[in-house]
C-alpha cells in the first residue's frame, strides 16, 4: 500500500471511531412496578350435549396472591378429566388431576 492509502485507511477507522464513541448511550430499561395482587374471579361452561362437549373452568386469586382454581373437560374417550390446582407463595402450580371414568356429565351440576 502506498502511504496515501494508509493515510486514507487511518482516516475512515478516525471517523468511524469517534461516530461510535459519539452514538448516544441507550436510554435505561423502564423499572417496573410492582403492585399488590388484585382480587379476580373468572369462569365459564360449555355442555352441548349433541356435540358431546363439555368443558369448563374456574378461578378466582385473592389480594394476597393466593390462587385457586380448576378446569374439567370431557375426553373422546368417555373419561372426565378435572384438574383442581392452587398457586400460593413459591409453591408454583399444584394440580390435582383426576379422571372418573365412564362419565355422563350432562346435565349434572358443575
Amino acid at each position: 500500500m502506498t502511504s496515501v492509502q494508509w493515510l486514507a485507511c487511518a482516516f475512515v477507522l478516525v471517523c468511524v471511531s469517534v461516530h461510535v464513541s459519539s452514538a448516544p448511550a441507550p436510554a435505561p430499561a423502564p423499572q417496573e412496578e410492582n403492585y399488590p395482587p388484585m382480587p379476580y374471579e373468572y369462569k365459564y361452561d360449555v355442555e352441548d350435549q349433541e356435540k358431546l362437549l363439555y368443558f369448563g373452568a374456574n378461578e378466582a386469586g385473592d389480594a394476597q396472591g393466593k390462587v385457586i382454581g380448576g378446569y374439567r373437560v370431557l375426553l373422546p374417550d368417555g373419561r372426565l378429566m378435572s384438574v383442581e390446582y392452587t398457586v400460593e407463595g413459591d409453591s408454583g402450580f399444584v394440580p390435582i388431576i383426576k379422571f372418573e371414568e365412564n362419565a355422563n356429565p350432562f346435565g349434572k351440576r358443575k
